[in-house]
């Protein structure tokens, strides 16, 4: 027989000390999840908080609670959940937060059973799922690996405690010193497997952080955007200015930018453009948005119920698009055309300007944000106003040409004088100037500029247009912009995106960061709106191809059916069904499940009445003595098979219930055990023990004996 000493372990009260201080840590973890759904609980978060303090510096104070406060606890958590639903009743999870905030307090501030534990992990993990489809903040993933390694060892004291003691005695009268309790738990650790289970559970973070990234919720570059704060390369459409004297390189960035969700595929254009954001000015080789534009941002706030007008005499069947507009790209928000009005599933403030026909928010989402957009106007015309055409004072710069020098203003003149014959027709200048800037210049995302020749510093853009060197979108539409300033015409720049491909797997249209696209506009003051010019399509600028192909025809040529387009429907399955499943998502669950309940109850009442029905008629039908002697045959028959019955399940009963009556003695001496010594515990516990292990002819009678048990323990709890 060995000698070898072994491993010092836990005491039974010491291992309800380590349960009862994790379980308090992880119900206090996963209530400070709740902030990061914006849900309003602040005063639960308070009280959970303080509540979290007190309970780890007495835990002997939850034995105190009154008997009272168990018995009403319930019934006033149920009334305050009945009124905040009813304060709210077009938001559900708001009051079902709250809720799962009452429930964890009340389990903090009273001992827990095994079972009470057991439902702390389920609240605390409700909580952080809730959050988790909310968030994609990096303090979250941060909190729920902490949770998820609280939760572990939480679990492990319960399994223990268990093994140790079945039930868990009430705290003790003195109070608990945390510290000796760690230097306990370091003592009786065995460090190489604590290591091993360490690296288990790192390793599998790490599979789930992998399999997170390629699975949908969000791409960690999208979302933390770093790399756009870092970066000195251009990704047009996210910039509120094109720096065109240090960007010649465009990065190819293909995560996705946003997605959209399309009601009518026969009206999909056979090129999309996604507008962002308008600059018109344009100053020492930059393009900027000026301030006049600026100024035009109004801030508004917009509900679930209240929309934006943007354009009232859009077709009433014009398509209705819903988009999904992933974090950290922009905080302009991509607009395919005109629209009559914007939707959003909660509460928004937005800066809206009619000048511009740009929305945007105060900031670039930090989560996926989705909106709709209801009659929406695919044409390449915005309507405009004639005042916006005049040049100079406060008014928008389109007709700007003061950051360019004198000398190369004229030659600017030159080249524009050249591209069109009198009467001026700004949709004619806007054909001839492009095919010649196609023509003399092929499209590129890298490429280098020419260098200076006459030693002075020149602007990029005549460097550009002196040349014949490949460009990218930025140069072909800063080129065109100036030369339309040139022959007296207002022009501005768009930046935001272009095209994108459609996922037949989910059925939507997908745009990435490598879509952005920089385009002009041009004014047309005889019919009062502003053309929509891509200087890349040379004689098709104007149209954009529109009317060679549409529909289904387009969506066809921009499908793709490779892996990265399965993962990216399980995206949009991801926001269709668990993120945005909001108030209208709601309503038509409930709508089916009262059409579904309202049709089973009709054939459960088509059913009784057609079985009543039935049974009348066989009533009013004569008796003949066949007729009793099959009711009577019936009747006896059913009796015997009642009567069988019952005796089969006595018999079972008395072969069972010695085993039954032990079971429940074990039971009694496990919750008794943790209750203070008395003479009646111990004359009680000696009837438990005989119940339990001594012979059926030597028992007392065991009802009354679990009676005096349960008694003794109640008023134990006290």
């Amino acid at each position: 027989m060995s000698t070898a000493s072994k491993r010092p372990q836990l005491e039974l009260a010491e291992l309800y000390q380590l349960k009862w201080l994790l379980g308090t840590l992880l119900a206090l973890l996963s209530a400070w999840t709740v902030p990061y759904t914006d849900i309003a609980a602040w005063g639960w978060l308070g009280l959970i908080t303080v509540a979290a303090g007190v309970v780890l510096w007495r835990p002997d104070w939850t034995a105190r609670v009154p008997r009272l406060v168990h018995r009403l606890a319930f019934p006033v958590i149920l009334t305050l959940t009945v009124w905040d639903c009813r304060l709210q009743m077009d938001r559900v999870l708001p009051a079902l937060i709250r809720l799962t905030l009452m429930l964890l307090l009340y389990r903090m501030v009273t001992w827990r059973q095994r079972r009470d534990d057991l439902q702390v992990i389920v609240l605390g993990l409700f909580l952080v799922v809730v959050a988790g489809v909310l968030s994609v903040s990096v303090v979250f993933a941060a909190q729920i690996l902490v949770f998820a390694g609280c939760a572990l060892l939480f679990l492990l004291a319960i399994t223990l405690t268990n093994a140790a003691g079945a039930a868990g005695p009430p705290p003790t009268g003195v109070r608990v010193s945390w510290l000796a309790l760690a230097h306990r738990v370091c003592a009786v650790t065995n460090w190489r497997v604590a290591l091993q289970a360490g690296g288990l559970f790192g390793g599998l973070v790490a599979l789930s952080a992998a399999v997170f990234l390629l699975l949908p919720r969000f791409d960690l570059a999208n979302g933390l955007f770093l790399d756009r704060v870092m970066s000195g390369k251009s990704k047009t459409g996210f910039n509120d200015e094109v720096r065109l004297d240090s960007v010649t390189d465009i990065q190819n960035d293909t995560a996705i930018a946003f997605t959209v969700d399309v009601t009518d595929r026969a009206q999909v254009p056979a090129t999309l453009y996604w507008r962002m954001l308008v600059l018109d000015s344009y100053d020492k080789e930059t393009f900027r948005t000026s301030k006049a534009l600026r100024t035009s941002l109004q801030t508004v706030r917009v509900s679930p119920v209240r929309m934006y007008p943007g354009k009232a005499d859009v077709k009433p069947d014009a398509p209705v698009w819903t988009f999904y507009f992933e974090p950290g790209t922009s905080r302009y928000l991509p607009m395919p055309g005109d629209f009559s009005e914007i939707n959003f599933a909660e509460p928004q403030e937005l800066q809206l300007s009619s000048r511009m026909r740009v929305v945007a928010l105060p900031r670039p989402p930090a989560k996926m944000l989705a909106y709709r957009l209801d009659r929406i106007d695919l044409t390449p015309r915005l309507p405009g106003l004639v005042e916006d055409e005049a040049p100079g004072g406060n008014g928008p710069a389109y007709l700007d040409l003061s950051g360019i020098e004198a000398a190369d203003q004229a030659e600017l003149k030159q080249w524009a004088d050249g591209l069109s014959a009198p009467p001026h027709n700004p949709a004619e200048f806007a054909r001839s100037a492009c095919i010649w800037l196609t023509h003399r210049h092929a499209y590129a995302r890298q490429f280098e500029l020419a260098d200076e020749t006459d030693g002075r510093k020149r602007d990029p853009i005549f460097r550009w247009l002196e040349g014949t060197s490949p460009g990218h979108c930025e140069f072909f539409a800063g080129a065109f912009v100036l030369l339309a300033r040139a022959e007296g015409y207002a022009t501005r720049m768009v930046v935001g995106f272009k095209g994108g491909t459609w996922n037949p797997f989910s059925e939507n249209l997908v745009v990435r960061n490598t879509n952005a696209h920089a385009w002009a506009e041009i004014y047309d003051a005889g019919d009062q709106v502003w053309l929509r010019v891509d200087p890349l399509l040379g004689a098709d600028a104007l149209d954009g191809g529109a009317g060679k192909i549409s529909g289904e025809a387009v969506l066809r040529l921009i499908s793709e059916r490779n892996l990265g387009a399965r993962f990216d429907s399980l995206r949009i399955f991801w926001y269709r069904r668990i993120v945005s499943f909001d108030q209208g998502a709601q309503a038509e669950l409930a709508l089916a499940a009262r059409e579904l309940f309202d049709a089973y109850g009709r054939q459960l009442k088509d059913g009784v009445r057609h079985l009543l029905a039935g049974l009348a008629d066989w009533l009013r039908h004569p008796w003949d003595l066949r007729r009793w002697s099959y009711w009577l045959g019936g009747a006896v028959l059913l009796l015997g098979g009642a009567r069988g019955l019952a005796a089969i399940r006595l018999a079972w009963l008395r072969q069972r219930k010695g085993d039954q009556v032990r079971r429940e003695a074990g039971h009694w001496r496990a919750k008794l055990a943790g209750t203070p010594p008395s003479p009646e515990k111990a004359e009680i516990g000696g009837q438990l023990e005989r119940l339990r292990y001594g012979p059926a002819a030597t028992w007392p009678a065991p009802g009354p004996v679990f009676g005096r048990a349960r008694q003794l323990w109640r008023r134990a709890r006290r």
